[in-house]
């Protein structure tokens, strides 16, 4: 974990000494921060719910189809693809390796903490480390084989899915999860492969946007998003959309999506300069990992179990369900936002 603080003013240099040319900064993206405070609050709205009174675009679906709450994790997964190309860590072996260790780590304690197991699963950061280390690998690749290396990987899977079924017991994920001796679900490992595969998405774009194309990367992003959904939609009549599997329909659907949100967010912050409306969001995603980690520790360990069932029957009896479902999430996106702009005032932001 590495805390970036505001780089304090630079002393005076001596008469004699010659300034070093100052170096042209490569201008932030601020719709990739602006998408990625996005997904936060669809991710608390998602697992900070008040009660089963919610709409039911805010639960994952039980298995095949597609909600809302099922897109939030993988627009956040190609938004850490984005910043791929942005940064030299994935060009250092030891930086990208050591950042997957980190986030497999602070998972685990997250996921202990919150059920109290040492043995719990991965967690989210776990599967975040996962699907980076996966990507990472593909990237090791040379530049022209990298999206047939991945176009593979989506066949393999649609393959694999298509022989063996895709029935919660009979999955290729539960068999490989099964034979890891880990519990079937969402995080675990057989989904790396093809959320590795959402955050090459995000490379791809981060690419794009890092050429600084302007309009043609609008139009380019914006073309690959339709192109992606398109053929996702088209997929799923074969290989249903589905989040636990991480099908290849649900890469491509999820993938396409998440891309026209960034051309769209890109357009309006970065072209337009509408930059204040978003700024609450943008707060959030410059401390993602903080916001995340913060809504697992309070709100879903330590808050879940006692304080979260006492407001809802309180407001619940008060002002009726409805509002209490909508009362709770809304309440940790403030009080959670608050946390990430008092470390944003004092210049501190927290990367993983």
């Amino acid at each position: 974990m590495t805390i970036h603080p505001v780089a304090p003013r630079p002393e005076a240099a001596a008469p004699s000494a010659r300034p070093a040319p100052p170096e042209r900064a490569r201008p932030r993206v601020r719709g990739v921060d602006v998408l990625r405070g996005l997904a936060v609050v669809g991710m608390l709205f998602v697992d900070n719910r008040g009660n089963g009174a919610i709409p039911d675009q805010l639960e994952h679906a039980a298995w095949d189809g597609l909600q809302l709450a099922d897109v939030v994790f993988p627009v956040f997964l190609l938004v850490v693809g984005v910043s791929v190309p942005f940064s030299r860590r994935a060009d250092r072996p030891g930086a990208a390796l050591t950042r997957v260790v980190k986030l497999a780590v602070l998972g685990w304690l997250i996921v202990a903490a919150k059920y109290g197991s040492l043995t719990a699963g991965v967690g989210v950061l776990g599967h975040i480390a996962g699907a980076y280390l996966l990507c990472w690998l593909l990237l090791r690749l040379p530049r022209p084989a990298q999206v047939p290396g991945a176009a593979g990987v989506l066949a393999a899977l649609s393959v694999l899915t298509v022989t063996m079924g895709a029935e919660p017991e009979r999955s290729w994920g539960h068999a490989v999860d099964a034979a890891l001796g880990l519990p079937f679900s969402v995080e675990a490992p057989h989904g790396f492969l093809g959320s590795a595969i959402t955050v090459f998405l995000g490379v791809l774009a981060g690419r794009v946007l890092r050429s600084g194309a302007g309009r043609a990367a609008l139009t380019r992003l914006t073309a690959g998003g339709v192109v992606l959904l398109v053929t996702g939609l088209a997929l799923a009549s074969v290989v249903p959309l589905n989040k636990r599997l991480w099908s290849p329909s649900f890469v491509l659907v999820t993938g396409g999506i998440a891309l026209l949100a960034l051309a769209l967010l890109h357009w309006l912050v970065d072209e337009r300069g509408a930059v204040r409306p978003f700024r609450p969001l943008e707060v959030l995603g410059l401390n993602a990992i903080v916001a995340f980690v913060f809504s697992e520790v309070v709100f879903r360990a330590l808050l879940s179990h006692t304080v979260q069932p006492a407001v809802d029957g309180w407001v619940t009896s008060v002002a009726g369900a409805v509002v209490s479902a909508w009362l709770y999430p809304v309440l940790s996106v403030v009080v959670t936002w608050a946390v990430c702009a008092a470390l944003l005032r004092r210049g501190v932001i927290v990367r993983v």
